[in-house]
């Protein structure tokens, strides 16, 4: 998501520095003017790879201040934002002051008309940036580590109404997210779980719509969950507020009735800032003898406000899919919040 280069190790940023220096040549047929250019160069050319090379990771990272409040939210789970900043802080501070060097030392060797003296300010410069590239080895260090971490973060965008898919595994979630998208679903990667998120979209009247699959996230009760997992669900919130529910009253993905209902009540309690259409997948099949569906409307009347909408259809014959995007987009379109027009971004 995020174009990130390898962050070098302090040896690595100077070794390219010297390299770089090592390769100036210039021809005067005066000495004393042709070691002055020379020198001047050297500096110039080594601090100038120095000085690229951090900003360019600077640059690189995101400006935390102008990203949605969902990847805010993610990336604070990963790795602390005030310490990345101070960092890149560090980092940027310290491009400024190699800069003061280089203007100070190409001002002191243009003054001087004594060879010595011109080497002895270049090595000099050499080893003042040296020395504070080395102090930032442990800052490199960390940044690469967060680089890492970055490529956890899914690529989704958050500028479109959004609705996140919940339900028990094999209740057809993915399959639902299928066949409503118009184009081929996209895979993206979500911290805190082994799953990927698949990400559909369809369009209504010049508007894109994005559905959002999260197998491993919103499939089982908070209360088997760890804290960050609970935060990495809660920061979906902050993508929509909207959610579609999936049960499957057959028992064909494995699960009876009453424990998807707990999970339904589970989410519905611990995520408040959310609301659901829910859904009865599978209704091209018989519901087993026994199956009480009476306790969907229970629930269905518990959620009250919370529930916008109660659909039965078929993700596999395409029976209410129809009916279920002119919910979606009556609902979102009356949605007050609109969490994706909170913050204006790229994303």
């Amino acid at each position: 998501m995020f174009k990130i280069p390898t962050i070098l190790r302090s040896q690595e940023i100077l070794n390219k520095a010297n390299n770089r220096s090592m390769k100036v040549q210039i021809t005067d047929p005066d000495f004393r003017f042709r070691m002055q250019k020379l020198n001047k160069s050297k500096v110039d050319s080594f601090a100038g790879i120095v000085e690229s090379t951090l900003e360019k990771f600077v640059k690189a990272f995101p400006s935390f201040d102008n990203l949605p409040p969902f990847y805010i939210s993610l990336i604070d789970l990963l790795t602390p934002i005030g310490e990345v900043k101070r960092i890149l802080g560090r980092l940027d501070g310290t491009k400024k002051q190699v800069g003061i060097i280089k203007t100070k030392t190409i001002r002191q060797i243009t003054r001087t008309s004594k060879p010595e003296y011109m080497d002895l300010k270049r090595k000099e410069a050499f080893g003042r940036i040296s020395s504070m590239v080395y102090d930032l080895e442990e800052d490199l260090l960390y940044l690469g580590e967060v680089r890492e971490k970055f490529k956890e973060l899914p690529s989704i965008p958050t500028k479109h109404p959004t609705i996140v898919v919940a339900g028990y595994p094999s209740v057809g979630k993915s399959q639902l997210v299928r066949e409503i998208s118009t184009a081929d679903p996209k895979v993206a990667s979500y911290p805190f779980t082994t799953q990927e998120l698949t990400v559909g979209y369809f369009d209504v009247n010049r508007t894109r719509y994005q559905i959002v699959d999260t197998p491993g996230l919103l499939d089982r009760s908070f209360d088997k969950r760890n804290m960050i997992e609970k935060q990495a669900i809660l920061a979906l919130t902050l993508l929509t507020n909207v959610g579609v529910f999936v049960l499957d009253p057959t028992g064909h993905c494995g699960f009876p009735l009453a424990p998807q209902l707990e999970l339904l009540v589970s989410i519905i309690e611990s995520v408040p800032d959310m609301d659901f259409i829910v859904l009865s997948n599978k209704s091209d099949l018989d519901i087993p003898e026994g199956v009480d569906t009476s306790e969907i409307d229970d629930v269905v009347k518990l959620m009250g406000s919370r529930c916008l909408s109660y659909l039965e259809l078929s993700a596999s014959s395409g029976d209410g899919l129809d009916s279920l995007k002119r919910s979606i987009v009556t609902i979102m379109m009356k949605n007050e919040e609109k969490p994706w027009e909170n913050f204006e971004s790229e994303f």
